[in-house]
């Protein structure tokens, strides 16, 4: 295992469980990959934030750990630009996904609406000019 910018700060355990975190996993995933019990993860992950003076929040643990080993500035300009480029994307995203729900949503009527040509009217007869969605 290569040396970390955080080994410095945390003791190996704590690293392994810190990194647990980075790559996604929740506690008793990282329980199970570092064959200890989930107290124990609890207990590394109280360290680790006492060590810090992060807020006890898993995505700060994370945001940190990121930041620490990579080099990267978390400034509070820098976080809020990134925050700022993340929502709009994700807004986006969200607004396309709802445009798409839109194109493809079914009729808002009651009864049920077979797709095919020719479909029966009320009264039960043929009308070869009706088209009617599913």
């Amino acid at each position: 295992m290569e040396k970390l910018n955080t080994d410095e700060i945390l003791s190996r355990a704590e690293t392994r469980i810190a990194s647990g975190y980075a790559c996604g996993l929740i506690g008793k995933e990282i329980a199970d990959e570092c064959h200890v019990s989930y107290n124990t993860v609890v207990k590394h992950t109280q360290n680790i934030y006492d060590k810090t003076g992060i807020r006890r929040s898993t995505n700060a643990l994370v945001a940190w750990f990121i930041a620490k080993n990579f080099g990267i500035d978390l400034s509070e300009f820098k976080r809020r630009m990134g925050a700022f480029l993340l929502l709009c994307l994700l807004g986006f995203q969200a607004a396309e996904q709802g445009f798409n729900q839109d194109m493809i949503r079914r009729p808002a009527t009651g009864r049920r609406v077979e797709a095919r040509r020719g479909g029966r009217t009320r009264k039960g007869r043929e009308d070869e000019n009706t088209l009617t969605f599913a």
